[in-house]
């Protein structure tokens, strides 16, 4: 593990290093609305996140949203003039940014100098994540492979991990895939992902997981992204690509609305400029193209899919689109709600605890989802994860990580069991 404590070292100092001073004197604001207002905001505005109606105290979907200086006026009238109830929780963004940014230099220290290869305590580089696997792969030949699926749009190698006791040979064993990074803000998906390859090839090795089923694993879909805010802008959330339209002035698509799956149909989401920009046309991003690739390669052999998202302690499921219900939509609520059970079970008393249920009905319409086309090209079991944030939002800070990546593999682990019982 050489590599990575050397490179450890090299980056202690640069985690977070610029951005913050263009969010100062930015608010956060909650705002109520129907779904629809919602969804509409999110075109518009930077939702960071939403929360369900079943768990806001206004029995309406809140959005959780960001404001400039020279826009909170316009807006406030906006959530006035359409009955939206709104609540300033935060005020100044900036501020907030810089207290994760010193929390994180101070986990990278305390990790630096345990001179362990990884630990769940902090958060870590592209370069440094892509070491690991290649060293896990280097000390666990019989059970990891290294995929260098593809480069990134500014040539980072995107890589994941291939685990499967038979070499992936066996065409009678499920396979499970899990992402993590599509959004590159959402920085605490990454160690869930390590972690459960950290549980099924270090921790037992020769438990029924990990040598009954075979596992595709993602670790950073979009490091452009990830890399990006890091180094300039904490809240960036899309790829970095500039080979649409109007790119000069707004670069990146929204990973998540890029895949083919009633791609084209929202017409919020075709405005370069918007946090859910969809892109040029389905599957534009190298991202996305990996994340196709590597589930078409085990297609009919893949029984569970899960895209790892943050926040909001939520199991989402098809059809995001309109609302209808896939035709096991009960297999998909229950293993949805046995899963969530299984991390409910180990939270913290203060966490949320999970909801499951269709995309759209829990919150609003969405297209393009990865969540959707895995279904719809027959995966039967497909869920968006929604990790949880606690005061925190999607910056949820370093200590917690160890806490998260527990409790989720807890419910991961439920959900592998059952793939396994039903194969």
């Amino acid at each position: 593990m050489t590599r990575l404590v050397i490179c450890v070292l090299l980056c202690v100092a640069s985690f977070v290093q610029g951005g913050h001073e263009k969010y100062e004197g930015h608010q956060l604001y909650r705002v109520s609305g129907l779904n629809e207002q919602i969804r509409k905001l999110e075109a518009t505005l930077d939702v960071l996140a939403a929360t369900p109606a079943a768990r806001s105290e206004s029995g309406k979907l809140e959005a959780l949203v960001r404001l400039a200086p020279e826009e909170k006026e316009q807006w406030l009238h906006y959530f006035e003039k359409n009955n939206m109830v709104y609540t300033k929780i935060a005020d100044n963004l900036a501020e907030i940014l810089r207290k994760e940014e010193a929390g994180i230099k101070a986990t990278k220290e305390a990790a630096k100098r345990s001179g362990k290869s990884i630990s769940w305590d902090t958060y870590y580089r592209h370069d440094e994540i892509n070491d690991y696997l290649d060293e896990l792969a280097e000390e666990h030949p019989d059970l990891v492979t290294v995929i260098n699926a593809g480069l990134s749009f500014e040539g980072r190698q995107i890589k994941y991990a291939r685990i499967s006791s038979t070499r992936f040979e066996n065409l009678m064993k499920p396979v499970i895939v899990i992402d993590a990074m599509a959004h590159a803000r959402e920085w605490v998906t990454t160690p869930v992902a390590l972690y459960i390859i950290h549980q099924l090839v270090v921790v037992a090795p020769e438990s029924q997981l990990t040598q009954l089923v075979d596992w595709i694993i993602i670790p950073v879909v979009n490091p452009d992204g990830y890399e990006y805010s890091i180094d300039e802008d904490r809240l960036w959330r899309k790829t970095r690509s500039t080979a649409h339209e109007g790119a000069d002035e707004c670069p990146g698509v929204d990973v998540n609305r890029n895949f083919d799956h009633h791609w084209g149909t929202a017409p919020d989401s075709a405005n370069p400029c918007s946090l859910i920009y969809e892109g040029p046309s389905a599957f534009s991003e190298a991202e996305t193209r990996v994340v196709r690739s590597a589930v078409e390669s085990s297609l009919q052999r893949t029984s569970l899919y899960i895209s790892l998202h943050s926040y909001g302690n939520m199991f989402l499921y098809a059809w995001g689109n309109n609302g209808s219900l896939p035709s096991n939509a009960l297999n998909l609520h229950m293993v949805g709600i046995n899963m969530a059970h299984a991390i409910d079970e180990k939270a913290l008393d203060k966490a949320d605890r999970y909801i499951v249920g269709n995309a759209a009905n829990v919150l609003y319409y969405t297209t393009g989802t990865s969540r959707d086309w895995t279904r719809a090209v027959g995966i039967p079991l497909t869920y968006t994860l929604e990790l949880p944030g606690y005061e925190y939002l999607f910056q949820v800070p370093a200590t917690y990580v160890e806490q998260i990546v527990t409790e989720t593999w807890a419910g991961i682990a439920v959900g592998a069991q059952y793939v396994l019982s039903s194969w």
